[in-house]
């Protein structure tokens, strides 16, 4: 023991003598002041979220804070390395080990004090990151309310938690490596490999059916913890501490445990031996050489002579010599093709989830493959980046031959240009393994349509050029650091900063280092409109880089001398007046190419920062807010022209507004809204008015009638407004495109003030002085039900269309053809609808093939693009589902077409006008739906019945801009599609789905940034009018049957049928439905509607005893609890008397599952028995099994069933 604890104490000294252990703490202390400061609303100019507080979660509550400091820790995993690594490695590296070896040590003495030694240190490291957390909470600069109350349990818990059981399985991984191998390079390059293998199988380990076992493969604890608070409310989070239990602590457990047989197993292996272990790896197999004969007189040898020649071809010869050398000296070494099968590992994980949506897969098209295998793989190439700089330029040193290659008569650059392109044909090389497993990966999965040209275009085209641009920055900051391991953490920390750089407010391209406007491929478009700015920014960061390899070049070390003054008397005598004169081109060249691009982004295109846009929203707000409520014209028609130009991306709109006023007394000004977007060409109107405000920034403008416009009058809007597009933006400008355009009435002018153009996060509204609101008025608010929730200054509208494009294109809006021509190379298309419409439509234009079909008297056509057919019958099939349906059930459909039209990827939605239905690429016509496959949905069929249904829900009644409103569109659709679906597919179809619906809403729910409401009174929140709508209604179907509750919907229908101000609300759709259900079920109307109720419904145990008649008589125990939850999810349990479906299943001779009873029981709370009788032998029993009540572990609900023997 006293060897141990000798070893320790100088273990511990050692480093507590070393300035990097206090400058790693200084880092850790610094970050985590600066990210809670920033988290905690300290900066105005910076917006972070980080580790999972926001909303009404505090930031330093016990969740928010587990999130922070297990995601700060996580950085640490290289400071780990580093210094049990050095811990294991150092005797090795100063050749000083002989000298322990021969020391009478004890061996367990040795390795474990090292080994504690070193963790000590790095726990007195990572220590600085709960520390600078809860000083970063103090700091008097924050935003008081979002923090919660500073308790030093919740700092204290994560550490000692997480951050530590992490830190020995760690330590004992890196002391191992490097003890073994008696290098360090396995360290820094395990643990770069292991940090990022463990973010990218983040979402692989949360793709697993199996929670359990997901939880427990998570070395780090992350799945764990997830899984133990994914339901967690706001209420949950702020005040509860993670428990120690379940999945988590057997994580914890499992993972230490690790540690220690990891620590067994170097132990086990180390001896004190000058020759390390033999390893299976990582050494050449040795050639017995053969005695030399022995030699019996001097031959005269004749040496050639040499001629010197320091010509360009001997400078070309060496380039190419010290090319293949460093080239050969990565690809040939081990750690190289650990990284490459540590990623192709990943990248073989990865490829089955290429496209998933619903749990379906899509057809691993090439543009899908490319960006999950690429986005994958992305981190290890930067890995490789970062560590062989390093090794490149410290190679001839690490070897002991920089003193003969520095007095080589070799040009300084020779050696840099040689390591940068050995450097990128390595990464090269990579990409070409992407691509090899791109087609690999498609081939396996049955399809053979493969796009060599878009793998060569995207990966060598697009990301090699990035990746060079990377080269050449690591190798800048290896030369200039001159320190090898500082150079890795620098050039890993760079890549860490970049990912926040937006966040911080740095969000120009022109100073964010290699990047670009992005882009995004389509099989519609190709790559759009975006290769042309990603030329020019490559130019201008390709001639940075250029400016960073001559820097690189002055500050080449050659010699032993590494002093800052020496290095800058020796970069001052390297200038040349040819490099003088190269840089200065490359300088002229950055400041054209940059100037040029300023010119683009920020003179003939508007370029506005984040905090700019809070900015002008504010000021919206604080302008013009006192005109809300303020009477306006009604808009009661709309006749438009609108110009497509695909190819230059531009826009006319031209029309006439018609306008009423429907109010009781005189209206003097009008208050028009424009897009920023477009540009004014002319705007009349059709009695005389003044302009007497114009505020261009915000495209906000006051007209003042001459004369009154008094109730009943009627006039006109004539507007001439032009959308082009001048060079290129910041980012990419989308809508019209060359092949795929989709624009929409957000274009046209709109009439008053628009409360959605106000800043909606509490917190920013806070830091600009405003006071948190409502996301919408009250649901018996009487001015909210005066507006539709679609469009705030109109009613129904009749609706006229003109619409021009290129010849070869079909353009599309809502309505009927009326006539179609060409004329002058442009082809013409007038619509026009025959019933008014709600102030919502769009225009697509797009070089498509048609499907068409009919059902009735209705024309059905699906336009997609070439290629794409794999689904368009399931849509069809869909529309005629539906119209089927949804005709017999609430009433005739009111057109006579419905039109299915696909538009590139750049958004992922379908969004339903009248009879016409938007579907992006990259949600239905890509899917790969097995029908055979039991828990694949066909969510091509079910988006398509969804947005047929907004035919009737949304395009027939629409409820007004109040609380709950989204239930008539959103939730009424959600649920016509779930009775669509159930009858193409049948009841047990339905399972996988509500399940994803449960999910989905029990997460959005734990995410809520405001308040959850009742789904009555829901306030246009996705995971209430979606998720839960789905799972309530499909119960509510169960309960009443799906006869009463559609005839309930059908009333509310024929009373609501285009119903305009005072627009009908969510609480007559509710009386409808409480009067369809009996009295003795009244409180399902309570329970799912009106509050947010949950249950805990748990199958303790199940037995059976079979009967004399051969029956089977099942005794199952139940445990049941029901609770009410407020809008921050505090819960208050409360009784139950409620019906609930009780089952037991058998399985047939395939192992499949059969039903053997389903009834509805009275239940009530606690501790109960029911007995059933079942014909067969009962293998599972529970309590509803559907899952159709909330219930947040739905994993209890059902049991084994214990067969026993003849009972009586």
């Amino acid at each position: 023991m006293s060897q141990f604890l000798s070893v320790f104490k100088f273990e511990v000294l050692y480093y507590a003598r070393r300035i990097s252990t206090y400058v790693y703490f200084g880092i850790f202390f610094g970050l985590s002041v600066l990210l809670m400061s920033a988290i905690g609303g300290a900066f105005d100019s910076v917006s972070v979220g980080f580790g999972g507080g926001g909303g009404n979660v505090a930031v330093n509550s016990p969740w928010a804070l587990f999130g922070l400091v297990a995601s700060l820790s996580l950085f640490g995993i290289i400071v780990t390395a580093a210094l049990l690594g050095h811990s294991a490695q150092r005797d090795f590296e100063t050749g000083s080990f002989p000298l322990f070896f021969t020391q009478p040590i004890n061996k367990a003495a040795f390795l474990g004090g090292r080994f504690f030694g070193g963790l000590v240190t790095n726990a007195f490291v990572f220590l600085a990151i709960p520390l600078g957390v809860w000083f970063g909470a103090l700091l008097p600069f924050l935003d008081a309310e979002r923090l919660g109350p500073h308790l030093p349990s919740h700092y204290l818990d994560p550490f000692i938690n997480l951050v530590l059981p992490n830190m020995f399985f760690t330590g004992a991984l890196f002391f191992g490596l490097a003890l073994i191998s008696r290098r360090m390079l396995p360290n820094y390059v395990g643990g770069d490999v292991l940090l990022i293998g463990y973010l990218i199988s983040g979402q692989l380990v949360s793709e697993m059916e199996n929670e359990f076992v997901a939880s427990l493969i998570d070395p780090f604890g992350g799945q764990a913890f997830t899984t133990l608070t994914k339901y967690w409310t706001v209420a949950e989070k702020n005040t509860l501490m993670i428990p120690v239990t379940g999945e988590y602590l057997y994580n914890r457990l499992l993972w230490i445990a690790i540690g220690f047989g990891v620590f067994a197993l170097c132990y086990k292996i180390f001896s004190f031996s000058h020759i390390g272990p033999s390893l299976p790896f990582g050494k050449k197999k040795q050639t017995p050489v053969p005695d030399a004969p022995v030699r019996r007189r001097v031959t005269r040898v004749e040496i050639p002579h040499a001629t010197r020649s320091f010509s360009g071809a001997a400078a070309v010869a060496q380039l190419s010599s010290m090319t293949q050398q460093a080239f050969g000296s990565v690809v040939r070494n081990v750690y190289f093709v650990a990284i490459v099968g540590a990623g192709l590992l990943f990248l073989g994980l990865s490829a089955p989830l290429v496209g998933e949506l619903y749990g379906t897969s899509t057809f691993p098209v090439t543009y899908e493959t490319l960006e999950v295998l690429e986005g994958s793989f992305s981190l290890f190439v930067l890995v490789l980046i970062a560590f062989y700089s390093g090794e490149l330029v410290w190679e001839e040193r690490d070897l002991k031959a920089d003193q003969l290659y520095d007095s080589t008569p070799m040009k300084t650059w020779i050696p840099f240009v040689s390591k940068l392109i050995a450097l990128s044909l390595t990464v090269g090389i990579l990409l070409i393994v992407i691509m090899f497993a791109g087609l690999v990966s498609q081939a396996v999965r049955g399809y053979f349509e493969f796009e060599i040209g878009l793998y060569i275009q995207t990966l060598f085209g697009l990301r090699w050029i990035d990746y060079i641009l990377l080269c050449v920055i690591a190798l800048l900051i290896h030369t200039l650091v001159n320190h090898k391991y500082m150079g890795h953490m620098l050039i890993i920390g760079l890549f860490v900063f970049t990912l926040f750089m937006g966040q911080l407010g740095m969000e120009h391209n022109l100073y964010r280092y290699g990047s670009d406007i992005g882009e995004t491929y389509s099989d519609m478009n190709s790559f759009g409109p975006f290769l042309g700015p990603f030329f020019w920014f490559k130019v201008y960061w390709g001639s940075v880089a250029v400016l960073f390899a001559f820097v690189s070049n002055l500050f080449w070390v050659r010699g032993l001398e590494g002093g800052g003054r020496f290095r800058f008397r020796i970069a001052k005598r390297r200038m040349s007046p040819k490099l003088l004169g190269t840089s200065a081109l490359a300088i002229g060249l950055v400041m054209a190419t940059g100037g040029f691009i300023f010119y683009n982004t920020n003179v003939l295109n508007e370029y506005r920062t984040s905090l700019q846009g809070e900015e002008l929203q504010a000021r919206y707000e604080r302008d013009y807010k006192q005109f809300e409520g303020m009477p306006m014209p009604r808009i009661v028609a709309v006749d438009v022209e609108v110009d497509i130009y695909p190819e230059e991306r531009d826009a006319d709109l031209r029309g006439v507004l018609t306008m009423t006023n429907k109010t009781d007394g005189a209206i003097d000004s009008v208050h028009v809204n424009l897009s920023s977007t477009l540009d004014v060409q002319a705007l009349d109107f059709g009695r005389s008015a003044q302009l007497v405000l114009n505020d261009e920034e915000l495209a906000y403008r006051i007209y003042e009638f001459d004369e009154p416009f008094l109730p009943g009058d009627t006039t006109t809007l004539t507007f001439d407004l032009t959308r082009q597009v001048d060079g290129f933006g910041n980012s990419a400008t989308l809508g019209v495109v060359s092949n795929g355009t989709f624009i929409n009435s957000g274009l046209m002018p709109s009439l008053g003030y628009n409360a959605n153009g106000e800043l909606g996060n509490d917190n920013v509204r806070r830091k600009h002085g405003f006071e948190p609101r409502d996301r919408v008025a009250a649901v018996d608010d009487s001015v909210g039900l005066s507006n539709n929730y679609i469009s705030s200054d109109a009613d129904w509208i009749d609706f006229k269309a003109l619409v021009s494009t290129v010849e070869d294109q079909i353009a599309i809006a809502p309505g009927y053809i009326q006539e179609e021509w060409v004329e002058d190379g442009r082809r013409y298309f007038r619509y026009e609808m025959d019933d008014p419409i709600l102030n919502f439509y769009s225009f697509l234009s797009a070089d498509w093939e048609v499907a068409t079909d009919t059902w009735n008297d209705v024309d059905i056509a699906v336009y997609y693009h070439e290629g794409h057919e794999y689904n368009v019958q399931r849509m069809i099939d869909g529309v005629k589902k539906s119209l089927a349906y949804f005709s017999a059930n609430w009433g005739e459909y009111q057109h006579q077409q419905v039109r299915i039209l696909e538009f590139p990827r750049y958004a992922s939605f379908a969004q339903s006008f009248p009879n016409t239905i938007p579907y992006s690429e990259a949600i239905g016509f890509i899917a790969d739906v097995d029908p055979n496959d039991p828990d694949d949905i066909d969510y091509p069929f079910y988006v398509t019945a969804h947005e047929v249904a907004h035919q009737w829900w949304a395009h027939q009644v629409i409820g007004g801009r109040v609380q709950g409103s989204t239930v008539l569109s959103e939730t009424m659709s959600q649920y016509s599609a779930l009775m669509v679906m159930e009858q193409e597919y049948g009841e047990d179809k339905m399972k996988s789905f509500l399940e994803y619906e449960m999910d989905s809403y029990l997460q959005g729910r734990a995410f809520e940034s405001k308040k959850e409401l009742p789904l009555i009174l829901n306030e246009n929140q996705g995971y209430i009018h979606y998720r839960k709508g789905s799972v309530i209604m499909y119960a509510l179907k169960d309960y009443i049957g799906e006869a009463a509750v559609n005839q309930a919907l059908s009333d509310f229908l024929d009373e609501t049928r285009y119903m305009g101000p005072p627009y009908p609300n969510s609480l007559m759709l509710l009386e409808h439905l409480r009067a369809a259900t009996p009295d003795s079920l009244a409180y399902i109307i309570e329970d799912m509607f009106e509050t947010i109720s949950l249950y805990e419904n748990r199958a303790v145990d199940a037995t059976a005893e079979e009967q004399a008649e051969g029956s089977y008589l099942v005794e199952l125990d139940l445990n049941l609890a029901k609770f009410r939850a407020d809008s921050l999810g505090n819960e208050s349990e409360i009784a139950i008397n409620d019906l609930v479906d009780i089952a037991v299943f058998g399985e047939d001779e395939d192992g499949e599952e059969t039903t053997l009873y389903l009834a509805k029981h009275w239940v009530t709370s606690g501790e109960q028995t029911i007995e059933l009788r079942v014909d067969g032998v009962p293998v599972r029993a529970g309590i509803d099994p559907r899952y159709k009540l909330v219930d947040r572990n739905k994993d209890d609900n059902v049991v084994e069933v214990t067969v026993g023997g003849e009972g009586g």
